[in-house]
């Protein structure tokens, strides 16, 4: 069971940087925000990942802790909700950058200031287990920060369910699906489950991706009508 826990998540690091590699390598062609914005959030995901697996292998220390609590609960899915504005509204790439930016910042400053509970961080460890963050952090703004950020979650999934209802490409509602999934995943753990957690991680990253390369396809384009 062990080996699962760690091996699972340490696949999905793996899937969530060659994902982010190849979107950042879109980026750096066709220079469209929103592939930048879901590299940056799927390279912290894989960071995130991979610390949940050094975690659980190794041990959980504040360092660890706190990578895995940045990259994860934090910023993750409000740097996919700023690729998802970008996509749909590239005009005011500015204000969402800024945005990205503010979260950014605060989840690496509070972080940084939280004291965590070295006694739980300790019994996580001798348990091979995922400490929960309301343990670890009690009452403090790092935890509070969680539910305010993940409230983009419902622009991740709105915007995608308009993306494919706009374009046609159902594909897209992969992205929502794979959000979706995730987010379950931080609900195993809560409930105690990390077996499902790292089942639903791996699995998650790999829908998202799917519906990823959906959405930075072109369009079709219908052929133009020949005139008689």
């Amino acid at each position: 069971m062990v080996v699962t826990l760690v091996v699972l998540p340490a696949l999905a690091s793996a899937v969530a940087f060659v994902f982010a590699a190849q979107l950042a390598s879109q980026y750096l062609r066709r220079r469209r925000g929103h592939a930048l914005a879901w590299a940056l959030s799927l390279a912290l995901f894989g960071l995130a990942s991979a610390m949940v697996a050094f975690g659980v292998g190794i041990g959980w220390s504040s360092l660890v802790f706190g990578v895995y609590w940045i990259g994860g609960p934090l910023l993750n899915v409000p740097l996919l909700a700023v690729g998802q504005l970008l996509l749909l509204d590239p005009r005011r790439a500015v204000l969402y950058w800024t945005l990205a930016g503010v979260c950014a910042a605060w989840s690496v400053l509070f972080t940084a200031m939280a004291e965590f509970d070295p006694a739980v961080l300790a019994a996580a460890s001798a348990a091979n287990s995922i400490p929960l963050g309301k343990e670890v952090l009690g009452d403090m703004t790092a935890y509070k920060l969680v539910a305010p950020f993940n409230a983009a979650f419902l622009i991740v999934v709105g915007g995608s369910i308009w993306s494919a209802v706009r374009t046609r490409r159902w594909r897209v509602l992969l992205i929502a699906l794979g959000v979706m999934v995730v987010a379950a995943s931080s609900s195993a753990v809560g409930a105690g489950r990390d077996f499902l957690f790292s089942v639903l991680l791996a699995a998650g990253v790999s829908i998202m991706y799917l519906g990823f390369l959906a959405a930075s396809r072109p369009p079709r384009r219908l052929p133009s009508p020949v005139a008689e």
